[in-house]
């Protein structure tokens, strides 16, 4: 069998570079890469994941996404024939049973139970919303939506669906970090993204509070 690093996870990635390489709103290929790079550092601690899925998923898992394109049947059926021509369909199956059920917005109606590849895909992607480079593409995503940085007077929010979540329309970037961001460390599966989590959920907590101080400061000032 030849390596999978060097044929099959190759086509993987150059497919999604390709759909990727542009995106400037924090999906870009740079957070793809490192999703599969906390993936395999999991990996290594969960020696019973099958790694050809795991990989796939990591790679694969904001191709089809609502935030990427307009159309998510037809890219998904894209994917799915992508994948196809690759593998066996059962492996493909639980490739695309991952991507649709590991998000944070899919899982606020109910909690979908993900097996062990499932659930390190999940944390990896978790772990690159956490931390200082999950404060660089919740910036990113903010002025791609021309949200406004912060507003004490429009008080953060909660979502009972997945639809609801997406249909926010008027909100503030630093909202997001009490909606979803500061919930993610309580939310991960495997015991080494935990640990990883422990500085990044604090970096993001220190960001915040600075933020925060800093406009109490001006508010003051400004008296």
């Amino acid at each position: 069998m030849p390596d999978l690093e060097d044929t099959y996870l190759q086509k993987i990635a150059r497919f999604a570079h390709e759909i990727h390489c542009e995106n400037q709103d924090g999906h870009g290929f740079d957070h793809i890469e490192r999703v599969v790079s906390l993936a395999q550092k999991i990996l290594l601690t969960e020696p019973t994941a099958n790694k050809k899925i795991v990989l796939s998923a990591a790679y694969l898992h904001d191709t089809y996404d609502e935030k990427i394109t307009k159309n998510q049947a037809e890219q998904k059926e894209k994917v799915r024939k992508f994948l196809s021509a690759l593998t066996e369909t059962q492996t493909v199956d639980e490739i695309l049973f991952i991507i649709d059920h590991m998000s944070f917005s899919s899982n606020l109606h109910e909690k979908i139970s993900l097996n062990l590849n499932g659930q390190i895909v999940q944390d990896a992607d978790r772990l690159d919303a956490m931390g200082a480079f999950g404060i660089a593409r919740t910036l990113q995503y903010g002025f791609k939506k021309k949200r406004e940085l912060y507003n004490p007077k429009i008080k953060p929010m909660t979502y009972a669906s997945k639809a609801a979540y997406h249909q926010q329309e008027k909100n503030t970037t630093i909202n997001h970090f009490y909606e979803k961001l500061f919930l993610l460390k309580g939310l991960l599966n495997t015991d080494k993204a935990k640990a990883m989590a422990v500085s990044r959920d604090k970096i993001m907590h220190d960001f915040v509070t600075a933020i925060e101080r800093e406009e109490n400061e001006n508010k003051r000032d400004e008296n």
